[in-house]
């Protein structure tokens, strides 16, 4: 809760006698003489507002500035939930993510950047036209502007130790930024571990002429080392000019993937097998690059914002299966291989037009991405392809301003998209050539103290390219999976509603999505069951509604979130024991989530975090999750040295109820896979902080998208 002060000195007799007669006998004080000292006037200014059609949080000043790394801070601010690995916005998953209008290039970005650096977060749960027809939800960052030349250092350390499983993994950064009058030089190196283990027990029945059983634990076991190098330039001409480069490079260490499974194989109920499969997976990638070059400008009233990336990444793999069972032994060996090279451009023109400003632009986007896989079996296929696809569009927006009856936006969005894909293995060929239109809208207005706005937008959701790729991953001799080629894009609909009032905030969204994609499952002539990508022949209707609550009284403050998910879905499933062997079966049963982020400030910078999230069980497309999630964290923090120096300590998923029990039903195929993450951690993080000017960097990056699917 934040107060602010107006003072101001009111001059004027005319004025005060109005306000106040002389007393009978009193002297009579001449017009130039009388004097109101001051006027003191006290009023209550939101952390959190809606500005137009985004959510905005103020984060310097306020309990959040001190939450550790950015992830760790948006998972608090209203309107988002997830993890500090994968900030989700509440009901439209996970968003784009720009740091001072720059493209967040990696996951690693997220723990790079602190809190106390960021100014404000902007939520935008339904975009406009200017995003990219496949961008559900924006998250922008500004960070703090700071003021000043010389040398700046930002230095982080940090410690986890799991309490679980018994590993370490360290990670630490180094930022350093030189400016001098308007000239800014940036650069930093970012080294980071990963040891994740994962204990799931997995039970799977199909059921066709026969009724195949498989149960038993699967354990995953992934560690991998990389370093990130940062460097780039700015140069802020004057106040209507700015150009810069920005340049990331990720050095991967080697990477170890081992998978077990040990399971037990019925036949009609009656033990058939036992199959104990060991896959060791071993990753090399070479250097990725990712590039970013802006110029931001005025000419006269004209602005000018263009961008142009360059994303250069691939990774090897080289795996081995080891399969012990009663039946027979195997050793399958396979090698797979993926090279990405991305080039974007984006121009964005705005002029002010009447009450308001007219914006205008165009976006293209090409990918190149050459896939090979090959396997020592002759039963499943091998693979040599090349995917080739060019997105060109165009938008125009207007939004405008009515004063006190709102303010209103209106866009149209053209996608121009050209998919090839080739085999030449297989002969397997894919032309796709698609024109796409996409309008928005939206609709702000204050009545009160009360912010409101409305906002609707028709998206698509493009398949990533690894769920494109036709090669068939070989797991076991009972187990395999499979992209597709043949995906059709996703068709979504979204209308959302927002609503501010002092330390509230409101929230509610229906959206209707067609050619929802998910994974199936197909039974082979020797009974293997293959997963694959395949798009639902029914529309998902789901709605969500939530609301945030961010109160201070005194040295507490508390951040809650509490709100629930709902589908309305439903799919006839093949099923040879049901009459007429198909049944129907719905999926709608809603997840509710809960989130309280407590902070108690005391003297002398001492803080203490209670952070509790809580998810319900409940379906999402046609899986369901039958385990109610808890997670319980408590952190304690004291800064030191002016603030230069702060020691932080942390304990999560203290009650060890963070846990997933999915449930897949694909008619005469059934999984269960119940999962138990390592995420019980001591943390320790040691920052210190030396003259620190955050980059003016303004690029903002191009292709945004397409940067996103290249990763999955």
């Amino acid at each position: 809760m934040n107060k602010f002060l107006i003072i101001g000195v009111l001059f004027g007799l005319g004025f005060f006698a109005q306000a106040q007669e002389p007393a009978i006998g009193q002297d009579t004080i001449p017009d130039q003489m009388v004097e109101l000292m001051e006027v003191v006037v006290k009023g209550y200014f939101p952390n959190t507002h809606l500005k137009g059609n985004a959510i905005v949080t103020r984060i310097e000043g306020t309990s959040l500035a001190a939450s550790g790394t950015v992830g760790e801070m948006l998972i608090k601010v209203p309107g988002m939930t997830g993890t500090e690995e994968n900030p989700q916005v509440l009901g439209k998953g996970t968003p784009l993510i720009y740091i001072n209008g720059r493209l967040m290039r990696d996951d690693s970005e997220l723990k790079r950047l602190r809190s106390e650096d960021i100014r404000d977060v902007e939520v935008i749960n339904n975009p406009g036209a200017q995003y990219d027809a496949t961008v559900r939800a924006v998250v922008r960052i500004r960070t703090r502007r700071q003021q000043g030349d010389g040398v700046g250092i930002n230095l982080a350390i940090t410690d986890e130790q799991d309490l679980r499983y018994g590993f370490n993994t360290p990670n630490g950064r180094l930022n350093i930024n030189y400016r001098k009058d308007n000239v800014d030089l940036f650069g930093g190196i970012f080294y980071r571990r990963q040891n994740y283990h994962q204990y799931s027990w997995l039970e799977e029945t199909t059921s066709t002429s026969k009724v195949f059983h498989q149960e038993g634990p699967y354990t995953m076991t992934w560690k991998n080392n990389q370093l990130v190098y940062t460097a780039g330039a700015n140069w802020q001409i004057n106040d209507n000019h700015s150009v810069g480069v920005r340049a990331d490079m990720t050095h991967f260490l080697g990477g170890t993937n081992m998978v077990i499974y040990d399971e037990d194989i019925f036949e009609n109920d009656v033990f058939l097998d036992h199959l104990y499969s060991e896959q060791t997976s071993k990753e090399t990638k070479p250097l990725s690059f990712l590039t970013n070059a802006y110029y931001n400008g005025k000419a006269g009233k004209l602005g000018i914002d263009f961008n142009f990336d360059f994303m250069s990444s691939g990774t090897d793999t080289d795996r081995e299966n080891v399969e012990n069972s009663l039946l027979s032994k195997e050793f399958v060996k396979s090698t797979s291989g993926t090279r990405s090279h991305l080039y974007a451009t984006k121009l964005v023109l705005s002029y002010p037009v009447w009450k308001g400003s007219f914006e205008v632009g165009t976006e293209m986007t090409f990918v190149k991405r050459h896939s090979t896989y090959w396997i020592d079996k002759p039963t499943i296929p091998n693979t040599d392809a090349d995917i080739k696809e060019n997105n060109i569009a165009a938008f125009a927006q207007y939004g405008i301003n009515f004063e006190r009856w709102g303010q209103a936006s209106v866009g149209l969005r053209y996608e121009h998209t050209l998919f090839d894909y080739k085999d030449v293995t297989n002969s397997d060929f894919l032309h796709r050539n698609q024109d796409e239109f996409f309008p928005t809208a939206s609709y702000s207005v204050g009545v009160g103290p009360v912010n409101m706005s409305l906002a609707y937008s028709f998206k698509t959701n493009r398949p990533s390219f690894f769920a494109m790729n036709d090669a068939v991953t070989y797991i076991s001799r009972y187990s395999m999976q499979a992209g597709n080629s043949q995906l059709l894009n996703e068709r979504i609909q979204d209308l959302t509603f927002n609503a501010t009032w002092r330390w509230l905030t409101f929230s509610a969204s229906y959206n209707r999505c067609k050619n929802g994609i998910t994974q199936w499952s197909f039974v082979s002539d020797d009974d293997a069951v293959l997963i694959k990508h395949i798009n639902l022949d029914k529309p998902i209707n789901s709605y969500s509604m939530y609301i945030s609550a961010a109160p201070q009284v005194g040295p507490w403050s508390l951040n809650a979130t509490a709100g629930f998910e709902k589908q309305d879905f439903f799919l006839d499933l093949e099923d040879p024991n049901a009459p007429c062997g198909v049944r129907r079966e719905t999926f709608n049963k809603p997840i509710f989530v809960v989130n309280a982020f407590n902070t108690l400030s005391f003297k002398h910078d001492w803080r203490i975090d209670v952070n509790m999230m809580f998810k319900s069980c409940g379906h999402t497309q046609n899986f369901y999750n039958d385990y109610n999630n808890v997670q319980l964290a408590i952190v304690l923090q004291k800064s030191l040295c002016n603030k230069a120096l702060t020691l932080r300590a942390s304990v999560t998923d203290i009650l060890q109820r963070n846990h997933m029990n999915e449930y897949g039903d694909m008619g005469f195929y059934k999984i269960q896979q119940n999962n138990r993450y390592s995420t019980h951690k001591l943390q320790l993080t040691l920052l210190y902080r030396f003259n620190v000017t955050p980059s003016k960097y303004r690029g903002t990056g191009a292709g945004k998208n397409a940067q996103q699917r290249m990763r999955n």
